[in-house]
């Protein structure tokens, strides 16, 4: 990448984490690497759509969003959420957990409106009203080229990875918000992996979030 090219998507980057702030919980290091990623499955040429499970108000979606509704590959993105808080939890999951339950409630429309201020086009996104268990099942998504898990819990981390991680194609990204943070998070994850003999190193991005690539 030229000089010249390396400031013009600095300066991107920058216009899109200003604009996508106030409607995202996760910190600016999480945010500059999904902006990574999402520029990977370009630059590399990863085939698949995206896939977000956990939407909340729609920032790092639309930092997902904004190159690969634009991508000459014809990606879907594909945005999961109930819109009506933090599912109920299990005992797998903490006690600390239990006061979340119903709260961090998105907005679908705050979603879409953010989407489109930023520059997606809303023709290639579709958007899951619902639980996982519910919307999970309507769905067929052959081939994903970046999975972003901000799912929190065991069980909802869980079926994400049931259902999606056979889909991301090699070379294709998954990324897990709450590793670090939630112990129900961790224990799906970590569960998931040794049930599938998986030995990915899971990199970090900060103290909760990390992510690994498919080969």
């Amino acid at each position: 990448m030229s000089a010249l090219a390396r400031f013009w998507d600095q300066y991107q980057e920058k216009r899109l984490t200003k604009a996508v702030l106030p409607y995202t919980l996760v910190s600016l290091e999480r945010i500059h690497n999904l902006y990574v990623l999402a520029r990977r499955i370009e630059n590399e040429r990863v085939p698949g759509d995206v896939v977000e499970c956990g939407v909340y108000n729609g920032g790092t979606a639309a930092v997902l969003s904004r190159s690969a509704t634009h991508s000459d590959l014809e990606r879907k993105v594909w945005l999961f959420d109930s819109f009506k808080g933090m599912p109920d939890i299990t005992e797998r999951d903490g006690d600390q957990a239990q006061e979340y339950v119903g709260k961090i409630l998105g907005n679908v429309e705050q979603v879409r409106a953010l989407l489109r201020k930023t520059g997606s086009d809303l023709n290639r996104v579709r958007v899951a009203e619902g639980l996982f268990k519910d919307t999970f099942p309507t769905v067929n998504i052959r081939n994903i080229a970046l999975l972003n898990i901000d799912a929190d819990w065991y069980e909802s981390v869980k079926i994400c990875l049931e259902k999606f991680y056979d889909s991301v194609v090699p070379g294709g990204f998954v990324s897990i918000d709450d590793y670090g943070h939630w112990q129900g998070c961790r224990e799906a994850v970590d569960e998931f992996f040794k049930h599938r003999g998986l030995s990915y190193t899971l990199q970090k991005v900060d103290y909760t979030a990390r992510w690994f690539q498919k080969l």
